[in-house]
């Protein structure tokens, strides 16, 4: 399948990312030392709708919260391809030593949001540059609340894909891959997952103190945990080798499942007796699945200890996946960006995180991509989640690149 985007066309874009790299480093350098948490993101919101109305785009503040709308439009009687970016940070103390680091105690960028926003600039930048090559509009949702799941649902209530409705809408999340490179699957790309509590009481005709009950709580949690044949990579040479998992497709990880339990560790007094479970997999039919291997695994607990136990539904998520047709139209045009050598198929999913931008795929077509970001000469590894999360910047431009590629071409599709 040939792509649409024109070569000279796609070489301006290639200038056009190399030529906001500074700018996006340094944005994305500001935004690392003021991170903030989840429904705290004034100073982020304030910052990036000032360089973006600097831009010239057509910035709409408060949207959903502390969210952004930022509009290019070219033509309004042609379509609108939506690009989502993530602003949040996480309650983890960063320990690295660069001039950059957190200025904020206890809170840093440790799942990458810092570089996403930038990388958003930078398409506002790059593309505002290429107006008159643009086959139609740009629009940039700019979320806050991503790690706590409620800020696209926020955005999508406060009319974020409306007035016009994009056609489709990206999104990228940068990764412990070798930096230069972009992972992509036309399946599912992040699991969903179910949500309960699990209450435990005493048998009628038992008395049972709340240490003893909490006590029992706590090996319920043990026992669902080794449920698991999944782990999280916890070093670079371990996440390198589930990646390659994911780009074999092993029918294992096609078909995964990972169980969650655990007592309220915020308030352990606010929950005597119970416990939540989170169950991630691959399908919603092995997440019913879970539910029963679960029953059995408390059930001879619960005989020998004289407890019952009761589980209550407390919320779903959806699974992200992305549209495949989409993802495979776009690819020609991708490869082409970035060389062929740097775009890495995976044939299963990364099982142990979700992601909220699967809201906006309910409305609108759309595709997420897996941004590498790591240099591990240069100790950068761009492992998520941890204290001394960093990234090789080189990445940013990268993301600029691929993601304007993607916005131009899906524009052109028929």
């Amino acid at each position: 399948m040939p792509m649409n985007i024109d070569p000279l066309t796609l070489d301006a874009v290639k200038d056009a990312a190399r030529s906001c790299f500074s700018l996006t480093r340094q944005i994305r350098r500001d935004l690392h030392q003021h991170p903030e948490l989840s429904g705290q993101e004034s100073f982020t919101s304030n910052y990036l709708a000032e360089k973006l109305t600097a831009i010239g785009l057509d910035v709409h503040t408060g949207v959903g919260g502390l969210g952004l709308v930022a509009n290019l439009v070219t033509d309004l009687t042609k379509p609108t391809t939506a690009l989502r970016v993530d602003m949040d940070a996480l309650p983890i103390q960063e320990v690295n030593n660069v001039d950059y680091r957190s200025k904020i105690n206890g809170i840093s960028h440790a799942c990458g949001h810092d570089v996403h926003s930038a990388i958003g600039v930078g398409i506002a930048y790059a593309l505002t540059k290429l107006k008159h090559l643009l086959p139609g509009n740009l629009r940039i949702l700019f979320q806050p609340e991503e790690e706590e799941i409620t800020g696209a649902l926020k955005m999508i209530h406060a009319g974020a894909l409306s007035h016009p409705k994009p056609r489709a809408i990206f999104g990228i999340h940068v990764a412990p891959l070798p930096v230069g490179q972009i992972a992509w699957t036309n399946g599912l790309f992040l699991a969903g997952f179910d949500h309960y509590l699990a209450s435990l009481s005493p048998q009628v005709g038992t008395t049972m103190s709340t240490e003893h009950l909490d006590a029992l709580c706590q090996y319920c949690c043990n026992t669902i945990q080794k449920l698991n044949q999944w782990h999280l990579p916890l070093n670079w040479d371990q996440m390198q080798t589930f990646w390659e998992f994911m780009q074999n497709g092993s029918s294992g990880l096609q078909n995964f499942i990972i169980y969650e339990a655990s007592l309220n560790q915020d308030d352990r007094d606010a929950w005597h007796g119970q416990f939540g479970i989170g169950i991630k997999a691959a399908s919603h039919h092995l997440r019913k699945t879970a539910v029963g291997r679960i029953k059995a695994a408390l059930n001879p607990i619960c005989q020998t200890t004289r407890t019952e136990f009761h589980l209550e539904t407390m919320g779903r998520m959806p699974d992200m996946r992305n549209n495949s047709d989409l993802v495979l139209a776009s690819l020609p045009a991708l490869k082409e960006a970035i060389g062929e050598q740097n775009l890495i198929h995976l044939k299963a999913a990364f099982p142990f995180n979700c992601e909220d931008f699967s809201y906006y795929t309910k409305y609108i077509p759309g595709a997420m991509y897996w941004l590498g970001a790591a240099n591990p000469k240069a100790g950068k590894y761009a492992l998520l989640h941890t204290p001394d999360f960093d990234v090789d910047e080189r990445c940013i431009e990268t993301g600029i690149l691929g993601m304007a590629t993607l916005i131009i071409e899906s524009l052109l599709f028929s």
